[in-house]
């Protein structure tokens, strides 16, 4: 049984999602000595979201995930400010990579009113 999600809810239960898949990630990669690729691999989470739930929950998915692991998970801890500067770029990758997927995969809205 699939549940219908009403159209306005839509995009935030896809925010919601990316959020708690971030923080999830964050906390479980948080010691691991390859953090720095973490970002690079949400871009798949990202685009399985966007393409379930819409373009705005991809493109402001990515922004929320980035602050997220820009505070959860790089050094400083509790700053968006990253140290690390190969950490920064795949994050900033991630972010492009998040918001251009997600406009190419996400289904129209036009698509959603007809189901």
């Amino acid at each position: 049984m699939r549940w219908k999600i009403p159209e306005k809810l839509r995009a935030p239960v896809g925010v919601l999602l990316v959020a708690a898949a971030a923080c999830a990630s964050a906390q479980l990669f948080a010691g691991h000595e390859q953090k720095v690729l973490l970002p690079l691999w949400f871009v798949a989470v990202l685009v399985a979201l966007a393409f379930r739930y819409g373009i705005a929950a991809g493109v402001v998915g990515s922004l929320l995930s980035a602050a997220i692991f820009a505070t959860m998970l790089f050094s400083p801890l509790g700053s968006l400010w990253i140290g690390d500067k190969v950490a920064r770029q795949n994050l900033a990758w991630m972010v492009l990579g998040g918001v251009a997927l997600s406009y190419l995969f996400a289904p129209s809205d036009s698509a959603h009113r007809k189901s």
